[in-house]
C-alpha cells in the first residue's frame, strides 16, 4: 500500500499550542459531528492525562489521551478528521504511541469504544473485547465495549533506576538533554 500521509508524526502534548490543537480536534470530532455533550468530552481527567496530537506536517489531524493506572494504559477521546479515518492512518498513529507506553514501563492497553470502533481495535491492534456488560452513557446511541491486550515491551523502560537527568526530562523526550542540564 502506498503511504498516502509520508509526513504523519505523532506530538506528545507539552505546550499549550498542542492542547490546543487535542481540544480543537475533539471538539470538531466529538461535538460538531456527533453532537456529543462537552462536559463529557472534556471532563476532569484532561488534567491527568497525556495528550497525544498526530499531525500531517503541521495540520492536526488526530489526538487521543492517556490515562495511567497501576497495570494499564487507558486509551481515551481518540479522534480523527474524517479524511484521515482510513485504518492504516490510524493504525499508524496509535501505533506510534505504543513506543511511549512501553517505555513507561506499560504492556497493558484498554480502550472502551462503541461496537464498530472496539471492532476496529481489535482487527488493528490484536486486542481483545472483554467478555462482560457493556457501559452504557447518556446521550450516547450505542454502549461502550471495553478492549484490552498487551503491546510490545520496551528494551529501555523507565525505572527508577534510570539516570537522574532522564527522570527530569520533558514527558516524551527522555533521550535528549534538556536545556536545564549542565555539561
Amino acid at each position: 500500500m502506498v503511504n498516502k500521509y509520508p509526513n504523519l508524526r505523532c506530538q506528545v502534548a507539552t505546550t499549550p499550542d498542542h492542547v490546543r490543537d487535542a481540544m480543537i480536534l475533539r471538539s470538531i470530532c466529538f461535538v460538531h459531528e456527533h453532537g456529543i455533550s462537552p462536559s463529557f468530552i472534556f471532563d476532569g481527567n484532561d488534567h491527568q492525562a497525556t495528550h497525544f496530537v498526530f499531525y500531517d506536517g503541521e495540520e492536526p489531524v488526530g489526538s487521543l489521551r492517556i490515562r495511567w493506572f497501576a497495570d494499564f494504559a487507558k486509551y481515551e477521546r481518540t479522534c480523527f478528521r474524517e479524511k484521515y479515518r482510513h485504518p492504516f492512518t490510524v493504525k499508524r498513529c496509535i501505533q506510534m504511541t505504543f513506543d511511549h507506553v512501553a517505555r513507561k514501563g506499560y504492556t497493558k492497553v484498554l480502550t472502551q469504544a462503541e461496537q464498530r470502533l472496539a471492532r476496529l481495535w481489535t482487527i488493528l491492534f490484536d486486542l481483545e473485547i472483554v467478555d462482560g456488560p457493556p457501559v452504557e452513557i447518556a446521550g450516547h446511541p450505542e454502549p461502550y465495549l471495553t478492549v484490552v491486550g498487551t503491546i510490545p515491551a520496551s528494551s529501555d523502560p523507565i525505572t527508577m533506576e534510570s539516570s537522574s537527568a532522564l527522570l527530569l526530562r520533558v514527558e516524551g523526550q527522555w533521550d535528549a538533554p534538556s536545556s536545564f542540564e549542565t555539561a
